[in-house]
């Protein structure tokens, strides 16, 4: 039992009793019994339903006694337990350790600063600066020193054991038990804990923990499925908007047949033009750009049908909003595509011989997404984002919870193994990763009208593996972070810069060359990528992702096992 409260908060009190007793590998037949033997003991009887984090200070330490002698121990370790609590609540807790002590013989090492409280135990050891002092029984100490009280005799070892010289490096004991020294091979002789299976039981425990604290937060709720939605709707309209229906203007200052003509070729692509009501000077061209309520706009200078039909080559100023270059040098492109077009539609018309037929004509066909639409290639790549960020964050800032809350306490005092401590804490995430799973790929096919073309369940296994992979990137990423914030802040970057980079979401990893392409072909979201992309787009089967499948398994084990060295440092 730790000093401060490392109990789950959004658990009950009954709820966290049933949870170590299933830690505690605590038998079915003895397990209701037992709880209900503490709760009548420890008189926990109205406070059963309510929320941990909502108990007075004495009774959350009844409920963490009661907790730590959920097993029926032999032996309990009390790290100052009655710190904070009024005179009253400590006097009754005091009543349940000789209780405990005497009538259940479990031996009890406690710390204490109280020196009321050192006089109740049947033998103390002072201690300072991590050294042992001496040891006996309270009233022999007293008298050894003299002192009128116990803590009189402390303050007089204390005294001593500054006024000692730094060479000093050994534990003296000047006291003995039952007779005989006290050797300082006996007392660090301590036996090693046994070794404990994994069991399901312990593992499914944690899991069930894990869920009851996600569905009692509703922040993490909303971040794993809202926040999923928004983005996907962020990124997906964002990302894939192509350049059409753009709205122009013309300045036509001729007013010929051949310059409407001219304009007639921008008013045939209704996909990528749309005609604004004409302009009347060039200071309008400029009023209009800036109010943004034209792209572009066409100035047909005087004289153009004339000097056209004079065989002379007039000039067409076409202005063009620059404060998005990307956008504006793909505008400059559909403009001198539809010039060259014109040009080549007057030149049949001018040439004597008729049109000039070819032998061939060369026409450009897509294999995939042959309506050349940027949404049919980013929108089932979003998810591969998405999928690494949410679970993986979620997953790291539980971890870092623990931590913080003094709740991974829990995991070192109860025979849990890292193995089932991590996967516990694991499962619950990868079934609300692939419940956003499915929520992405609905909106993709509703909400885009992207079409699956390839196979779901091929698509939903590399997703199971795909997620399972990144949560245990958050496990990971959690074994370096101590905080929620530094957490959020380590495990957005490292899943996200590789993801955007160089997975293949906006050039192909074959094209990456140096460190770039050693990365791509690391990294998870890489594979799954190609999965999803290929289910949505290529229409691959499940027998033409083989590699990727085998790829993101081998991920699984690497993180865990990684994880697991990173939890096994920590705990040392």
């Amino acid at each position: 039992m730790s000093q401060s409260f490392s109990l789950y908060g959004e658990l009950t009190v009954r709820q966290n009793l049933v949870l170590h007793a299933r830690l505690f590998h605590l038998p079915e037949e003895l397990k209701t019994s037992r709880i209900d033997e503490l709760i009548d003991r420890f008189r926990l009887a109205e406070y059963i339903d309510q929320l941990a984090d909502q108990l007075p200070l004495g009774v959350r330490q009844r409920l963490s006694l009661s907790v730590a002698l959920i097993h029926q121990p032999e032996m309990l370790i009390l790290d100052e337990p009655t710190s904070g609590v009024d005179p009253v609540a400590r006097d009754e807790f005091w009543k349940y350790l000789i209780d405990i002590s005497r009538n259940q013989n479990v031996t009890i090492f406690i710390s204490t600063h109280f020196m009321n409280e050192a006089m109740r135990c049947d033998r103390i050891s002072l201690m300072h600066a991590g050294r042992v002092l001496v040891c006996d029984t309270p009233k022999t100490l007293q008298t050894a020193r003299s002192a009128a009280s116990l803590e009189e005799a402390f303050v007089g070892y204390i005294e001593e054991a500054v006024g000692q010289t730094k060479e000093s490096t050994g534990v003296t004991f000047i006291s003995q038990v039952r007779g005989q020294p006290i050797s300082k091979d006996v007392v660090a002789e301590v036996p090693p804990p046994e070794s404990t299976p994994v069991g399901l039981s312990r593992l499914l425990a944690y899991s069930y923990n894990e869920s009851l604290q996600v569905l009692r937060d509703p922040i993490r709720l909303a971040f794993a499925f809202i926040g999923s939605v928004l983005l996907m709707l962020i990124f997906g309209f964002g990302i894939t908007s192509d350049v059409e229906h753009l709205q122009y203007a013309a300045l036509d200052l001729d007013q010929t047949p051949e310059s409407r003509s001219y304009l007639r070729t921008l008013a045939g692509s209704p996909r990528y033009f749309v005609e604004t009501p004409p302009l009347r000077s060039q200071a309008e061209i400029l009023e209009r750009l800036k109010a943004n309520d034209i792209s572009f706009a066409i100035e047909i200078p005087p004289h153009f049908g004339r000097d056209l039909k004079r065989g002379s080559t007039p000039d067409v100023s076409v202005w063009i909003d620059g404060a998005m270059p990307f956008r504006a040098e793909t505008i400059q492109g559909y403009v001198e595509g539809m010039h060259l077009m014109y040009l080549e539609d007057l030149a049949r018309q001018q040439s004597s011989t008729g049109p000039t037929t070819l032998a061939a004509n060369i026409e450009t066909r897509y294999r995939y997404n042959p309506t050349f639409e940027s949404i049919y290639a980013m929108v089932p790549a979003v998810p591969t984002m998405l999928l690494i960020m949410i679970p993986a964050i979620l997953v790291a800032v539980s971890m870092a919870r623990d931590k913080e809350l003094g709740s991974i306490i829990n995991f070192y005092v109860t025979p849990t193994t890292r193995l089932e401590f991590l996967l516990g804490k694991q499962l619950p995430y990868i079934a609300i990763a692939m419940l956003n799973f499915g929520l992405l790929t609905f909106m993709a096919i509703v909400v885009f009208q992207v079409p699956l073309k390839g196979s779901a369940l091929a698509l939903t296994f590399g997703a199971l593996l795909y997620v399972t992979a990144t949560t245990g990137l958050g496990l990971l990423m959690s074994g370096f972070t101590s905080s929620q914030v530094a957490a959020v802040f380590a495990t957005m970057i490292v899943a996200m810069m590789p993801t955007m980079q160089f997975s293949g979401m906006f050039q192909p990893v074959s094209t990456l060359d140096g460190g770039a392409k050693f990365i791509g072909s690391l990294w998870p979201a890489t594979y799954y990528m190609h999965i999803s992309v290929g289910a949505f787009t290529k229409g691959l089967a499940f027998r033409d992702l083989w590699s990727d499948f085998i790829a993101l398994a081998a991920f699984i084990p690497a993180f865990t096992f990684l994880s697991a060295l990173a939890l096994k440092k920590q705990d040392r």
